[in-house]
């Protein structure tokens, strides 16, 4: 039996070289041939065309299209599953899932897939007719890499504030079919995750929509990747960063007045003027998850199947215009009321998943000023994203009370986009009032708290399971 290493590099290789489109149905798919990426990715056009496929691969239900948004707030305290519902995420919902757990299956597989699909762009050596074209798609590529194997390394093991020198995830940077890699360092891991945005930066000359990456966006990744390890330096890092991208980057502030349309767009910006949005991916009428998307789960349209708590409704005041994104309603037979969430209205477009947005480069530099002991830029930066989602909102506060003020704005701004879960773990902070759930409070300690290596990955490649499992 080939370990999945394996089956990941075919999965990947040929839909990277043909389709640009990238239709889902095809995409779930593996070949049955595969040909060399050197052989393949000749030119710039195969290589744009083989980077189309690598963006298509993150808009699978297992990876942004759904899941990954998702447990970031399902396994925290912002959402649970209904108690009538459609058995979705069950065991994450009540902390029962187990090693053959399918949603971890594909968020490891499906991970790597397009890992692969980067590596190939990276990697390839084609006759160049525009430098600055082949810089931009391996710059993106790079920046795709590293956005996974962020993903991978928060999913997977303990963060880097409890042990950089704890078991990561398998690095793997080149095609090698025999290959079984172990585990790198979750050190090791941040590392190679903060190498590749480095080269990005480098090397992206160019402002595509905001479905694709650009130089700020890889910022200000590196600035959250910085953030999350939580040492004075990268707290440095971070807030340079962050800051670059507040003022550089070209992009503006969401206000009030356009929160509304915002939310409801489903079309990706260009660069003629950004809103609040850097990166993020556009599912559409043709390229899309189907019944899968993460609007279904939540909409009453859809399943309907994810709420969030009343104590979390209540969090927001009446002033707050998030508040707005959560709708007072009810479900027949079930909760009433319901606090129903309506961050993606869209259910037959689908619409766009927010990955990285300046909203949160303005938290990351509060909160990395705050580390630095440097308050007054901590206020001011919080204050001025709380200005425009709340008019009637003042932040005043002093020492540790301001940290945790940063820490509920990056809840509020932040909910139902995937961030919760892997701030309470960087945090190391126990996980309370989960709504409806057979477990309402998940402490730190909760080998749960991170997933398990896959059962079908260990049979073929057994490297270290993670403690507990």
């Amino acid at each position: 039996m080939r370990h999945s290493y394996k089956y990941i590099l075919y999965a990947g290789l040929l839909l990277n070289v043909l389709f640009s489109s990238c239709k889902k149905d095809f995409l779930n798919q593996p070949p049955s041939t595969s040909i060399n990426a050197g052989d393949a990715l000749k030119t710039d056009v195969d290589l744009l065309t083989a980077l189309t496929g690598t963006y298509a691969g993150m808009r699978v239900s297992q990876l942004y299209g759904r899941a990954l948004p998702l447990l970031g707030d399902l396994q925290a305290d912002n959402v649970f599953v209904s108690t009538r519902n459609s058995g979705r995420y069950t065991g994450h919902n009540n902390y029962s899932f187990v090693v053959t757990n399918a949603d971890v299956l594909g968020i490891w597989e499906n991970g790597y897939r397009v890992i692969l699909r980067a590596n190939n762009v990276i990697n390839a050596d084609p006759v160049v007719s525009s430098q600055a074209d082949v810089d931009q798609y391996k710059g993106e590529a790079y920046a795709i890499r590293a956005l996974i194997y962020f993903e991978l390394v928060k999913t997977f093991a303990r963060p880097y504030t409890d042990n950089p020198a704890g078991p990561g995830v398998p690095i793997v940077l080149n095609f090698d079919i025999d290959k079984k890699p172990a585990r790198a360092t979750v050190e090791e891991v941040y590392t190679q995750i903060l190498s590749d945005l480095d080269k990005a930066y480098t090397l992206m000359n160019q402002q595509p929509t905001t479905a694709r990456f650009s130089k700020y966006a890889a910022r200000t990744l590196a600035a959250k990747v910085n953030l999350f390890k939580g040492t004075p330096e990268s707290f440095q890092l971070a807030y340079d960063e962050a800051t670059e991208v507040i003022t550089g980057s070209g992009t503006s502030l969401l206000t009030i007045a356009g929160f509304t349309a915002y939310w409801e767009s489903v079309r990706p910006q260009t660069s003629a003027a950004v809103t609040e949005t850097l990166f993020e991916l556009i599912s559409d009428q043709i390229d899309n998850a189907g019944f899968d998307e993460l609007p279904n789960f939540y909409l009453q349209d859809g399943y309907g199947d994810g709420l969030t708590t009343r104590s979390f409704y209540d969090s927001f005041s009446n002033t707050d215009v998030r508040k707005t994104l959560i709708i007072k309603g009810a479900r027949t037979s079930a909760e009433n009321p319901a606090y129903i969430i309506n961050k993606y209205p869209d259910v037959a477009n689908k619409g766009g998943k927010k990955i990285l947005r300046l909203s949160d480069a303005y938290l990351i530099a509060a909160e990395a000023a705050y580390q630095l002991n440097r308050p007054s830029d901590a206020l001011n930066y919080l204050q001025t994203l709380v200005a425009e989602r709340d008019p009637a909102a003042v932040v005043n506060e002093t020492g540790a009370a301001l940290f945790d003020r940063i820490i509920t704005e990056r809840r509020k701004e932040l909910a139902f986009e995937g961030d919760r879960f892997s701030t309470l773990n960087r945090l190391k902070r126990d996980i309370t009032n989960r709504g409806s759930t057979s477990a309402p409070t998940v402490v730190y300690s909760n080998y749960r708290r991170v997933a398990p290596i896959p059962q079908s990955e260990l049979d073929r490649n057994p490297i270290q399971q993670n403690a507990g499992w």
